[in-house]
């Protein structure tokens, strides 16, 4: 899930994680539950509670092996360790009234409380997560987790995070096998951490548009190109390339009407027509 080597923050850096989560309360009370490291669950949630269930998850899937994995090591290679460190947050959004644009904004608030929550930078930081789970969602949750995370996700990518969307209907597949659903979770939650390298490939993805896997890219370069190898530098560099190219390729697809209406237009003898239309032709680089 996390691989970065110094994730930067631009946000004032709490003293202290819990100091930044009682700012956070007292500036959104009704938004704002309790931060919790995994040993304060541990040691205050019984089993069968919304947020020990989830630590079971954890345990049990995400920090071991899968046969369907198709590689070594755990599902996500950073959670043993985050484990051992105690740096996995957790918070239970109790609400049951709740729209898109009021998760949409707990979970922006939290992203900001990430940047400021200790580590923000060098080698302990990418083993940092926060997990905000969402019991009450019902049986829309899933679809909502999934908007959620496709609406912020550009704005977490600006700023050297991702946002993982976790329910238990997730579609989304493996990277080495197709067949494996590695973001199936008991509860709905989403997940925030620092961009990693190895993230490229969920950046990759054509599921996204032209612009937006562009601006991806971008943002990973600009986060990433001074500690990324050779081969994944290559690998974004002509993804942007290629979804520059793709992005020109629609904007000439779409005005295709719009020219061909005009020109016909010229045809028939309208010579102001006639000369918009050479304008036209200008703007989709000239006239084969």
């Amino acid at each position: 899930m996390m691989n970065q080597k110094d994730p930067q923050s631009t946000q004032p850096q709490a003293t202290c994680p819990m100091a930044a989560a009682r700012a956070a309360t007292a500036a959104h009370p009704a938004a704002s539950p309790r931060l919790m490291r995994v040993s304060e669950v541990d040691r205050e949630y019984p089993g069968g509670t919304p947020l020990a269930q989830v630590m079971d998850w954890v345990r049990a899937f995400l920090a071991r092996p899968h046969p369907e994995l198709g590689r070594k090591g755990a599902v996500c290679p950073f959670v043993p360790v985050s484990l051992l460190q105690d740096s996995i947050w957790l918070a239970e959004i109790t609400d049951r009234d709740l729209s898109l644009d009021k998760i949409s904004a707990i979970i922006s608030q939290y992203r900001d409380l990430f940047l400021a929550t200790e580590p923000t930078r060098g080698p302990d930081a990418i083993n940092k997560a926060f997990m905000v789970v969402f019991p009450n969602l019902g049986t829309e949750g899933a679809a909502v987790v999934d908007e959620v995370q496709y609406r912020l996700k550009r704005d977490f990518v600006d700023m050297g995070l991702m946002l993982g969307e976790f329910h238990s209907t997730n579609e989304s597949e493996g990277l080495r096998n197709p067949e494996f659903r590695p973001l199936r979770s008991p509860i709905p939650m989403l997940a925030i951490r620092h961009m990693v390298d190895s993230d490229l490939p969920f950046l990759l993805r054509a599921g996204y548009p032209a612009s937006v896997r562009a601006a991806f890219l971008r943002s990973y370069l600009y986060r990433m190109a001074g500690t990324l190898p050779s081969t994944k530098l290559e690998q974004a560099l002509d993804g942007v390339i290629e979804a520059e190219v793709e992005q020109r390729i629609d904007i000439r697809l779409a005005l295709l009407p719009a020219v061909a209406a005009v020109d016909g237009a010229a045809v028939a003898g309208a010579g102001p027509t006639a000369v918009t239309a050479d304008a036209a032709g200008t703007l989709l680089g000239g006239r084969q």
